[in-house]
């Protein structure tokens, strides 16, 4: 049987016209696959008499004719295709052929004075319309109103459609009267959107209706149009109010960026109070911003980008300084591991004037060290601390005597101070650098004071000092060295150690200081885009600054050199 279907189905693909023999060769495929179904079936029910335990898989065994049928019917859907993708191609060429036509009648409407002439192009039309095929299925309700509506028109404007469409002419005059009842009302219609599609509607059904008398024709339009013109007008007028409230909004926006610009540029303080403090500026911009209305669709994306880019640099800035913080930290924390051990060395020293001095100057290193992370601050600080104090805890009980001494240190040093203040420059450099030196070599020879007159005493007499220099245009470097001088020979009239230990923290400060500058450069690379030069010069600023106190640790370091030999 299936032999005899396939013979049928090959026979009728033999054939050119495939509209004409779809309908059976699609019944044919259909009968096949029935039979072949039931022939599946049966074999099924033969295996499971034979094999009742299933031990055999089942295996259909196909007939001889499914492979060419398998073949005819590929042939049949490639052919079915193709032809579909015909008729799709003389669809689109019937449309623009109507397009044309439509275009021709349209032209003849409005144009053509004549009506002979015009009836002789109508009627080629009509007839050349009826011969054109089909036009896909999407542009039919379109094309084929538009040429119901050019016919209309034609009717209308030769004085024909008078005399065959009185009836409909009085028919739409009723419609286009009720229509301008419901016109009437639109004013009652509060929502202006609301109002907006009602009038739209109310327009668009007018459309459809079709002509109306030519007498009351225009009267009828101008009085509908004149109720519906009102409301498209205010309309207008809303979304115009709407884009200048738009153009408030950029305006406001722009604004914002920039004020957003000049605190990206701003240069922060190297703290965590300054930033966090600079944080809040930025949080405050970007709640501003949520607070702004919407820029229209052309602008306000653009806006938000900006505003995001410049951001996005400060919030990196930001985290730029917190790894530097980090790193920083890190080798604080060794640095002031290795103070504590020299503290902790000290702390049974009875040595007491230059262990005194090497924990007051291990006191102005742990100060200069700067932070170590939250979590190790404290211990580190309670561990050296505790160095510290058992020294001066040891050294206050040895010396509890000497309170008068420190009182007698004090009111000489008070009287130093009176003669520094006094002292009037001569005029001659050498001899006033010398006479202020002199000052400053009785000061360092003058013993301990009260505690709680050291920092007012030492400010007084830096400030002095600092007035006497200064009149004398000195240059900081010079007073720095000339200062580090007296240091480095109290130093070496002391134990040697002293100035190996100086060196040793000398040449540890220039390694981090190297380090820091490195990862500053490293840093300055990352930063690109709008807002990255203000970055990049702070930074830049930074390493100038870091470079210069190298060079004043690699002059120390002479001099500590030259001490020591």
């Amino acid at each position: 049987m299936r032999a005899e279907i396939l013979n049928r189905i090959q026979t009728l693909l033999q054939q050119e016209d495939l509209e004409a023999i779809r309908t059976d060769v699609r019944s044919a495929i259909e009968d096949f696959r029935a039979l072949t179904r039931d022939e599946i079936r049966k074999q099924r029910e033969a295996w499971a008499e034979a094999h009742p335990d299933q031990s055999v898989p089942f295996e259909y065994v196909p007939s001889p004719e499914e492979e060419p049928f398998d073949a005819c019917f590929q042939a049949f859907k490639e052919r079915e295709r193709a032809w579909r993708q015909n008729i799709a191609d003389i669809q689109r060429e019937n449309l623009e052929k109507k397009l044309g036509m439509l275009d021709r009648l349209r032209k003849t409407i409005q144009e053509e004075e004549n009506i002979g002439a015009a009836f002789a192009v109508f009627n080629e039309v009509r007839e050349q319309w009826d011969q054109v095929g089909e036009v896909p299925g999407d542009r039919h309700k379109e094309v084929h109103d538009q040429y119901y509506r050019l016919r209309d028109d034609f009717f209308y404007n030769i004085k024909i459609y008078k005399e065959l469409k009185d009836n409909d002419l009085r028919i739409n005059l009723k419609q286009k009267e009720a229509l301008l009842e419901e016109a009437k009302v639109l004013p009652q219609t509060e929502d202006i959107l609301e109002r907006e599609k009602l009038a739209r509607s109310l327009q668009k059904r007018w459309m459809d209706i079709g002509p109306s008398p030519r007498e009351t024709y225009k009267e009828l339009s101008d009085t509908f149009f004149g109720l519906v013109r009102p409301v498209f007008e205010e309309v207008k007028a809303h979304y115009d109010a709407i884009r200048e409230t738009f153009k408030v909004h950029a305006e406001a926006k722009q604004a914002l960026i920039e004020r957003l610009r000049a605190l990206v540029a701003e240069e922060v303080e190297a703290n965590h109070e300054a930033w966090q403090a600079a944080t809040q500026n930025m949080l405050a911009l970007q709640n501003e911003w949520k607070g702004l209305g919407f820029a229209g669709k052309e602008q306000n994306e653009a806006l938000w980008a900006n505003f995001r880019e410049l951001a996005d640099v400060f919030f990196k800035r930001k985290q730029l300084f917190y790894d530097q913080v980090k790193a920083q930290g890190s080798a604080n924390k060794a640095a002031k591991e290795a103070l504590i051990a020299e503290a902790e060395s000290l702390a049974t020293s009875t040595d007491w004037r230059q262990t005194t001095d090497a924990m007051v100057e291990l006191q102005k290193k742990w100060k200069e060290a700067g932070p170590t992370p939250a979590a190790e601050e404290q211990r580190l600080w309670r561990r050296f601390r505790k160095a510290q104090d058992a020294f001066f805890k040891t050294k206050k009980a040895q010396f509890a005597d000497r309170e008068e001494t420190e009182r007698a240190n004090l009111a000489e040093k008070e009287a130093l101070l009176h003669d520094i203040e006094q002292y009037t420059l001569t005029g001659d450099r050498k001899e006033d650098l010398e006479i202020l030196k002199q000052f400053s070599t009785r000061w360092n020879s003058v013993g301990h004071v009260p505690r709680k007159n050291l920092d007012d005493l030492m400010a007084r007499f830096r400030k002095a000092m600092d007035e006497k220099y200064n009149a004398l245009s000195a240059q900081r470097s010079e007073r720095t060295m000339e200062s580090y001088r007296q240091r480095v020979d109290h130093l070496a009239d002391g134990d040697s150690n002293q100035l190996r230990r100086e060196q040793t923290l000398l040449r540890e400060k220039l390694d981090r200081i190297k380090q820091r500058i490195t990862m500053t450069e490293e840093n300055i690379e990352r930063f690109t885009g709008k807002g990255a030069e203000a970055i990049r010069e702070q930074y830049e600023k930074s390493i100038r600054l870091d470079k210069r106190e190298m060079q004043e640790i690699v002059d120390k370091l002479k001099l500590l050199r030259k001490a020591a030999e």
